[in-house]
């Protein structure tokens, strides 16, 4: 019979190796202890003085707290690895227990063994300006001087500006700008009101320092309502020019680019963006696809909306939503018609880039399209993401790694992102951060089935099978198409439960006639029950129609089809794939 010591030793044991399973429930740890719930809760009480749940806490925090002496990852990704569910309560319990942010730790810390002056790049988050009129409606021209100056200051050399998604994170939520800042991971805050009384209005700005939350510069704005895009230009080139002067030292001008002139076609975009940044299923893109045609309507050259549209049919195409034959040469006529109507902006040529990388494989123009979107806009998060997947497939992993970094620090909140810095991790072979990276998708939205679809792809590989299955079977439950069904299906048969995964193969064969189930989605299932045959023949025809999952193909042979399963027909298929 073991004692309390001895309970609280095996309990340090097993939290040391499970402190980033964001899920370590008491009846986990009781699992784990062989105790009920009443004994583990007594003894920890009475060794620690503590509640299991504050003790664990504890553990949690000294563990960051060594990541942040020893590391340079960032404050965001820290929370992630030591199993706390957000980057904000991250902040909130650090500063609780030791008096002091997570930032300014680090900052002391660094101090201590360098007396090296380091330049910190100067970065900025525009936090979502306060409707403070009594009509609701007005809440539209709130967000959208706050998009605006966001897309001025994106343009702007040297100056890191957090993404859109990322910074209306925190609209309605009164938290401290210190705590803001380290999750945005920027050095500086802009936030503001406008409050609109008739034709009046008077927007209030205030430019605040994170490190000590000293406000910079503030102004004060009274102009009439006359053109709503006039004064979002005057308002954001006036903010734009004091920002470059307090932050820059430059009074240098930046050109502004205005997409449309019209207010209405503006909102109906940026509805567009918000169901397109949902990256959910089929019901979102095209609730997303019909805001942007909307929008067209009113604004027949509206550019952007047309790149929009394009990324929506990419996205249903990839995950399943829509057959390459519907999805395929919409995307690719609203690719060309944004490109034709506007050949200077990002999203364009980054729509793309993403056609010919995923559906031509043409990695050689894709790559010029890549560069000339970074060309123009520095700043786009997604645009660096997807630059990072190109760089992993093309075998560029440290120019992926840098790319993830960069697009995570702009868009630390974005599902898109951070859906992919898995797929990156994933192919570099990195497969605990890519299972990290699915638990920190889950914390982030528990209801995005993508979140527990790359945390168990990623648990199969590590042969944690029960795990694996509990978070496919979630994505499942969430989503149930070829995407999930096969990978589920391929757990069942690496993991000898042959007759459940020919359950799941007789379960795609009926989905298939009402949606779409990829030749890749019968294929991988076919080989995890050791049938390379006929794997090979879906696999063929998925490589003859260009299926995207083949792209990947090389690292599922990596990790799932060597050994038992390993055929030398899968090395030739490996080699048709040129990348």
């Amino acid at each position: 019979m073991q004692t309390e010591n001895g309970v609280i030793d095996k309990l340090n044991n097993f939290l040391d190796g499970n402190l980033d399973n964001l899920t370590l429930t008491s009846d986990v740890l009781c699992k784990a202890m062989g105790l009920s719930r009443s004994q583990l809760f007594r003894i920890v009480k009475e060794k620690t003085q503590l509640s299991v749940t504050l003790y664990v806490r504890e553990k949690r925090l000294d563990k960051a707290r060594n990541l942040l002496l020893e590391t340079d990852t960032r404050i965001s990704e820290i929370a992630y690895l030591v199993g706390i569910e957000s980057p904000r309560n991250f902040s909130k319990y650090f500063s609780e227990a030791f008096k002091i942010t997570p930032t300014e730790f680090r900052n002391q810390s660094a101090m201590g063994k360098s007396t090296k002056p380091t330049a910190q790049k100067v970065s900025i988050a525009v936090l979502p300006f306060l409707n403070m009129s009594t009509d609701p409606e007005q809440e539209y021209f709130s967000d959208g001087v706050t998009e605006e100056i966001i897309n001025v200051l994106s343009h702007v050399p040297d100056l890191q500006i957090a993404g859109r998604t990322s910074s209306f994170t925190f609209k309605g939520k009164n938290q401290d700008v210190r705590l803001i800042g380290e999750q945005l991971n920027v050095n500086h805050i802009l936030e503001g009101s406008i409050r609109k009384s008739g034709n009046k209005l008077r927007i209030t700005t205030n430019l605040i320092k994170v490190e000590d939350g000293y406000h910079i510069w503030s102004e004060k704005y009274d102009r009439e309502l006359i053109d709503i895009f006039d004064i979002q230009d005057e308002i954001a080139l006036a903010i734009l020019k004091e920002i470059k002067i307090q932050l820059l030292g430059s009074e240098e001008a930046t050109p502004f680019k205005r997409y449309t002139n019209n207010p209405e076609a503006y909102q109906l975009y940026l509805h567009g963006r918000f169901y397109h940044n949902k990256f959910a299923r089929a019901n979102e893109f095209n609730k997303a696809i019909g805001y942007f045609q909307a929008a067209i309507e009113l604004e027949p050259t509206y550019a952007i909306a047309y790149a929009g549209i394009a990324s929506c049919y990419l996205n249903m195409w990839f995950y399943r939503h829509l057959s390459a034959a519907n999805a395929l040469p919409l995307m690719k006529k609203a690719t060309e018609q944004a490109l034709e109507l506007d050949s200077s902006i990002a999203e364009s040529y980054l729509a793309l880039a993403r056609m010919q990388m995923l559906y031509e494989w043409d990695f050689t123009n894709a790559s010029v399209a890549f560069k000339k979107a970074l060309e123009l806009n520095w700043n786009a998060a997604e645009l660096h993401m997807q630059y990072a997947l190109y760089s992993a497939l093309t075998g560029n992993l440290a120019k992926a790694d840098e790319h993830v970094t960069q697009a995570l620090s702009l868009e630390p909140f974005s599902l898109i992102n951070n859906f992919y810095a898995a797929y990156v991790y994933w192919i570099a072979g990195n497969i605990e951060k890519a299972v990290a990276q699915g638990k920190k998708l889950v914390a982030l939205e528990p209801s995005f089935w993508g979140g527990y679809m790359i945390t168990g792809l990623n648990l199969i590989t590590l042969k944690n099978y029960p795990d694996s299955q509990e978070s496919l079977e979630t994505a499942l439950e969430l989503n149930y198409n070829g995407i999930t069904l096969s990978a589920c299906g391929a757990l069942f048969g690496l993991s000898d439960e042959t007759e459940s995964a020919w359950d799941i193969l007789t379960q795609m064969t009926s989905l298939s006639k009402t949606q779409v189930v990829a030749n890749y989605d019968m294929g991988i299932v076919h080989a995890s029950v050791g049938d390379a045959d006929k794997a090979l023949t879906y696999f063929q025809t998925a490589i003859d129609q260009h299926e995207p999952p083949m792209l990947f193909f090389k690292f599922i042979v990596r990790d799932w089809l060597s050994d038992r399963l390993q055929d030398e027909r899968y090395e030739l298929l490996i080699q048709q794939i040129v990348q």
